[in-house]
């Protein structure tokens, strides 16, 4: 099954403020003598590779470290990249609890935005490897419709966060788990092919400290300073002046966008018809693994499909 991303691939380039047709042949022939230990697809598509290309600059080394780290963490981490089904037992209960959203307009800069937030603010109800799965298939849905981007932006809304939620994210560290927050950071800054921009966080109530307290460890420098608070009661003007105009905000924020379960709801649509192509990405990844390795991610495939 061919990995078929919706975006118009000329377009995407013509729209592009770097490409070179010579460099990008040049990554199609790099890819075709990669060992399989590096489990990238040998059948990337043009698309799927202008991706990593447009994200990277154009630079053809940063493009090639960022394509294996994405094929190797996508295979560490199966928790958030394989059985992307909505209505699978392990993700459906975070579909209702949490809220995501590729807004449908852009930021002042021309960027995209991508919207999280919780819905169902009871602790038990939060679930971290579940939601950094929608949080991706989010992502993943905003390039396959829109394609490359000069740069995305990210607005977390922290209301409604309290310390049990904390709680739950630490439950990461035990032995079982502990790695899952660091893989999380790991693909969004070494990995995710898009060009990220900032990231907005909204209602930061003096929790967002002890969040930090557990999640700094996990940053670079670079993707620290990206951060950027929003307390309760500030004046967002500036905000809507310079960052994000209210005409691409919900409500909440002062916007004039539907409310963001509606918002919600769209995206779920969208991600529910996008399943077929999640399948075939997660067959692409397998079929790109050495031989024993293919074997027994086929056999795990096909186990959640028939649970689902």
């Amino acid at each position: 099954m061919v990995v078929d991303l919706e975006y118009d691939f000329n377009a995407a380039v013509a729209s592009m403020d770097i490409f070179s047709q010579q460099d990008f042949d040049s990554l199609k022939q790099w890819i075709q003598k990669l060992d399989r230990s590096k489990y990238v697809p040998k059948d990337l598509t043009d698309k799927q590779l202008l991706l990593f290309y447009n994200a990277c600059y154009g630079d053809l080394e940063r493009t090639k470290v960022c394509i294996e780290k994405y094929y190797q963490l996508r295979k560490n981490a199966p928790e958030m990249f394989d059985n992307r089904i909505l209505s699978s037992e392990e993700v459906q209960p975070s579909v209702e609890a949490l809220e995501f959203a590729f807004l449908p307009e852009k930021s002042c800069q021309g960027y995209d935005l991508i919207y999280h937030r919780l819905h169902n603010t009871e602790p038990s109800k939060y679930h971290l490897e579940p939601g950094c799965k929608i949080l991706f298939m989010t992502v993943d849905a905003c390039l396959s419709k829109r394609g490359p981007q000069p740069g995305h932006i990210f607005l977390f809304d922290m209301q409604g966060v309290k310390l049990g939620h904390l709680t739950r994210v630490s439950l990461s560290f035990q032995k079982d788990r502990q790695r899952s927050l660091r893989k999380f950071f790991q693909y969004v800054q070494e990995a995710m092919p898009v060009r990220m921009r900032e990231i907005h966080v909204f209602n930061s109530e003096p929790i967002v400290d002890k969040l930090l307290m557990l999640i700094r460890p996990f940053m670079d420098k670079k993707f620290f300073d990206m951060i950027k608070f929003h307390h309760k009661n500030e004046d967002l003007e500036k905000f809507y002046e310079t960052v994000v105009p209210r005409a691409a905000l919900p409500p909440d924020h002062g916007g004039t966008l539907p409310d963001t379960q509606t918002l919600h709801k769209k995206c779920m649509q969208t991600l529910k018809a996008l399943e077929p192509y999640f399948r075939s990405e997660e067959e692409q990844r397998i079929n790109a693994l050495p031989d024993k390795k293919r074997d027994k991610a086929m056999e795990k495939a096909f186990k959640n499909l028939e649970i689902d």
